[in-house]
């Protein structure tokens, strides 16, 4: 007999599932755009929506193995998990700076208290000592390290203890209305994991006032972060030991397996939106707050765009103020890519080598724009003028960025140093590992090595450009990754423009795997076809089949990438133009000059 009721929760909850990532989404990303300054100074600014949305996306199918359980594994997932970790441990150097010194303090800590309630959880099977038991750990924890905050009169320490009190509130909720189910994983009802990570961001927007006065808006990050490692803790570490229970199968345990529908990734998010209506509902502002970040100007060419647009809706004045301004970022961005000093703010092409007519169209372009004017022709002609020069300085910047050929080696070869060892790996597990072709694609450690490769291979562009500039293959072409201001990326700017290499990633992981499992276990079932008289063994044709569609999928994505760095105006592909990067050459050209358009000189 169907129960109404149950069947009306079962639809509710279906229904919550697939609209919340959207509205929370459509919420990020109004944050990050229309309150810019306000989103980037608490953490949540353009490149954590580019993170969280499009770059978990991509990363659906990317594992990274932590630890094996008897005969399990147990691993993140970088959609579901370890993007939104990452995200919620940045933030800490906006609200609680150095963050380096915070978040370590808040790890160790959640680290301690965690791995108590696990022995709790574990040693004590009765419900009701269990329940007690953990209640008083994580009361316990927090109040212990506010008492540590205050005896010091260390107020970064207090703010991580309310971090970590308001983790404790999420981490107890979400164990009470979890369970395990062994062979399937964790799972938690509708509408009860709405309830802590909501319930959190309005009590942490509530006591921002006492807590960050003047800047209330830091409770957003610390709600978000309070969601993310509460149910990370409450459900995917306390609930994980059944899980392992004798006579179970064993499986590849991922936490944060489903996703974006995940609740560890889901539940900052809800955390984040709830402090925000609450942030709003209370009448706050959304100025910059914390330490100040050096504003990200616009493009020369993004810039040109909106002396177009200020043009066209009769803001003259400011048109002619945005043309000066992308022809004089484009004179600095040429210096910078040329490795020349800054020039002087009213003479920006000096250093350059220009034709004369640059120096004179810079100036009267500046003279214009201080000037001002309501005419549209002044206008127009303003912006002619800018674009030539805007152009010229790109044309100039061209010859410091890598060529396309030697971006393109530099990857295959640095795919072959992070493949070749994964090959062996595969080759040795399945070499070793009895049973037939179906029984090894089943295996958990095979599966392990196999969706590890892509998370192995991400970490080690991402990481090697963050903190050398650029991977052993970019060396040997003699090309490195820079910011806007030519320096090393940040880590945040290196995981993010390598997201949108996850899916040839992911492609050549499990497609040359399972090529490999082709290649040496279907090859020896005795089966043979002849091909031109030569006997050849079925393995072999799986393998050629598997291992062109590998290349070709390479091919494929690798030419959208190709594509996106010759239709962009810096050679930048997806990655680059959303984490602010470029690909240069480590040697500097000669700034030779270019000459004028024709008419280019009108003014």
């Amino acid at each position: 007999m169907i129960d109404p009721e149950q069947l009306a929760n079962d639809i509710a909850g279906n229904v919550a599932v697939l609209a919340f990532p959207a509205l929370l989404w459509a919420l990020l990303y109004f944050l990050a755009w229309d309150h810019g300054p306000f989103a980037t100074s608490i953490g949540f600014g353009r490149r954590t929506f580019w993170l969280l949305l499009p770059g978990a996306l991509l990363a659906s199918l990317v594992l990274l193995p932590v630890v094996p359980v008897g005969g399990d594994w147990v691993a993140i997932s970088f959609s579901g998990a370890l993007f939104p970790i990452l995200v919620a441990l940045f933030a800490f150097g906006r609200f609680a700076p150095p963050g380096v010194r915070s978040a370590g303090t808040y790890l160790v800590a959640l680290a301690v208290e965690a791995a108590v309630l696990l022995l709790i959880v574990v040693d004590v099977p009765a419900a009701t000592p269990q329940l007690v038991g953990v209640l008083a750990v994580a009361v316990g924890a927090p109040l212990a390290l506010a008492g540590v905050a205050a005896g010091r009169s260390d107020r970064l320490v207090g703010v991580v203890a309310l971090a970590l009190g308001l983790t404790s509130a999420v981490l107890v909720v979400t164990f009470l209305t979890s369970i395990a189910v062994p062979g399937t994983g964790i799972e938690e009802t509708f509408p009860a994991y709405l309830l802590s990570p909501i319930v959190v961001g309005v009590i942490a927007a509530g006591a921002a006032e006492w807590v960050f006065p003047g800047a209330e808006g830091f409770a957003l990050p610390v709600a978000y972060g309070a969601g993310t490692f509460g149910v990370l803790v409450g459900a995917d570490v306390l609930r994980q030991p059944p899980l392992y229970a004798a006579g179970t199968p064993v499986g590849l345990y991922a936490i944060g397996g489903a996703g974006v529908l995940d609740l560890v990734y889901l539940s900052g998010l809800l955390a984040l939106g709830a402090a925000y209506v609450t942030h709003r509902a209370l009448g706050r502002g959304y100025a910059p707050i914390g330490a100040p970040i050096p504003p990200s100007a616009p493009t020369p060419i993004a810039r040109l765009g909106r002396a177009f647009r200020a043009g066209v809706q009769g803001r003259i004045d400011e048109s002619l103020a945005e043309s000066a301004g992308a022809s004089r970022d484009a004179a600095v961005q040429a210096h910078r890519l040329l490795a020349i000093p800054d020039p002087p703010a009213d003479r920006p092409w000096q250093g350059l080598t220009v034709p004369g007519w640059v120096v004179s169209d810079e100036a009267n372009l500046e003279a214009a724009a201080r000037a001002g004017s309501s005419d549209g022709r002044e206008g127009f002609r303003a912006f002619l003028t800018a674009r030539w020069l805007v152009l010229l300085g790109r044309e100039i910047g061209l010859r410091r960025f890598g060529s396309i050929g030697a971006r393109v080696a530099a990857f295959f070869l640095d795919l072959v140093i992070v493949t070749a060892p994964a090959v062996a790996l595969w080759v040795y597990l399945i070499d070793v590992t009895p049973g037939s072709l179906a029984t090894l694609a089943a295996n958990v450690p095979i599966n392990a090595a196999i969706y590890g490769y892509a998370a192995g291979a991400f970490l080690y562009f991402a990481l090697f450009e963050h903190y050398a500039g650029r991977t052993p293959g970019k060396a040997a072409l003699a090309i490195a990754v820079r910011d806007r201001r030519m320096d090393r990326p940040p880590i945040a700017a290196a995981l993010l423009r390598n997201t949108s290499k996850l899916p040839t990633l992911t492609v050549a992981g499990i497609g040359l795997a399972i090529a490999l499992l082709f290649l040496l276990r279907a090859g020896t079932s005795g089966t043979l076809s002849a091909v031109g008289g030569i006997p050849i063994p079925v393995g072999v044709f799986d393998f050629l089949g598997v291992l062109g569609f590998v290349l070709g999928g390479i091919g494929l994505l690798g030419a959208v990438g190709v594509l996106g760095i010759l239709l962009s105006a810096e050679r930048q592909r997806f990655g680059d133009l959303v984490a602010g990067t470029w690909v240069v050459r480590t040697t500097r050209p000669r700034a030779a000059a270019t000459p004028p358009p024709p008419g280019a000189t009108g003014r």
